[in-house]
């Protein structure tokens, strides 16, 4: 790609290209690097427009792994055959993101449509490998600013562990089980109308595996105008 810059700034017409290269190496390069990317995705005072829509891409469009490698995550996390727990599953996932891929399924022994979130397979070994190198890499950035930009105060070493944190915790589904549930019963508790949680089946999660109700809708990214203030 040929870059044309004037006045020190990428020219426009570049940009969307640019952009689209960008999202694919960050998808690329696995997990880590595709939530850093999701986080800039809702930037919009940081980054234009054009990159946006590409980084948008990445929370709930990235490559998808093999289904066949989901079902076998589900069946031995559950320790029982698909066939135990859920009568139907979609041939392919309804959407994919850095750390897992959703799938609609029917409980076994009723109609109820579920959401099955499956983790990627070796996702924990991927990003503790990536948070070592971003760790060693802001050691010697902290070391540099330190010595020739003293008057920068942001310690870039806690920012970085502070984040693997939440990744980590991230990565037990339970977590987020914990608290969805408890989101759901805090709503439902004060009576507050318009908002929904999707139940959550506590008895079918595990670390890797979280199974909620399924819910019919859309990203209020996708919503009109209109749509939006009739929820706000």
């Amino acid at each position: 790609t040929t870059l044309f810059i004037r006045d020190g700034k990428i020219a426009d017409k570049e940009i969307p290209a640019l952009s689209r290269k960008a999202r694919e190496d960050l998808q690329d390069l696995g997990p880590t690097f595709i939530k850093a990317g999701q986080m800039m995705s809702v930037r919009p005072d940081v980054l234009p427009q054009a990159t946006l829509d590409e980084l948008t891409k990445l929370q709930d469009s990235v490559e998808v792994f093999d289904t066949k490698i989901a079902v076998q995550q589900i069946e031995r996390e559950l320790g029982g055959p698909l066939g135990q727990f859920f009568s139907s599953i979609s041939e392919e996932p309804v959407a994919a993101a850095s750390l897992a891929q959703v799938y609609l399924a029917t409980l076994q022994g009723s109609d109820e449509k579920v959401a099955i979130k499956v983790q990627r397979p070796d996702v924990l070994g991927t990003v503790s490998k990536d948070l070592y190198v971003l760790r060693r890499a802001a050691e010697v950035f902290q070391g540099l600013i330190e010595r020739f930009a003293p008057q920068q105060r942001t310690n870039y070493v806690a920012l970085l562990n502070e984040w693997s944190i939440g990744f980590y915790t991230e990565l037990d589904f339970n977590n987020e089980a914990k608290n969805q549930k408890r989101l759901r019963e805090m709503f439902i508790d004060k009576d507050i109308k318009g908002i929904t949680v999707p139940r959550v089946y506590e008895e079918l999660c595990t670390r890797r595996i979280l199974v909620s109700e399924w819910i019919e809708g859309k990203k209020l990214s996708d919503a009109s105008t209109e749509e939006i203030a009739r929820v706000t």
